[in-house]
């Protein structure tokens, strides 16, 4: 559940080599075993995030902070003890407001400092409820 509201990058090298067998361009997680093959590495960062659906016909960024702040003040009311065993309505909840927020950040970038301030805010209640410490 955190885990919604903390984006952890993954990272890890790629190796790129020409098999000399086949010729074959190869990419692999764990270098070449033959020691004639000199492989180079590709950083990889891990997959991007998906792409926030577009906003539906019609709505204005009002009305989706309206809609942001609701489900903010829906989730701040939780008591964080709820958040250990959460109920699928709240997952569901915390999805939906991560992904209007991923989608305000989009559209009005200029919001996005105070949206991720109100995010830390929720995911420290999170950590309460979960008995992590800071």
């Amino acid at each position: 559940m955190l885990l919604l509201f903390l984006a952890a990058s993954a990272h890890a090298d790629l190796y790129r080599w020409v098999d000399p067998a086949t010729g074959s361009v190869t990419y692999s997680n764990v270098p070449p075993a033959d020691p004639r093959v000199s492989p180079q590495t590709v950083p990889y960062t891990g997959p991007l995030p998906p792409k926030a659906p577009p906003p539906p016909h019609g709505a204005s960024v009002p009305a989706l902070e309206a809609e942001f702040n609701a489900l903010y003040a829906q989730l701040a009311s939780v008591p964080p003890e709820s958040f250990r065993n959460a109920s699928e309505a709240l997952r569901r909840q915390m999805q939906s407001y991560e992904a209007l927020r991923s989608q305000l950040d989009e559209l009005d970038p200029a919001g996005a400092p105070r949206r991720a301030a109100a995010s830390l805010a929720l995911a420290e209640r999170v950590r309460q409820g979960l008995g992590m410490a800071k």
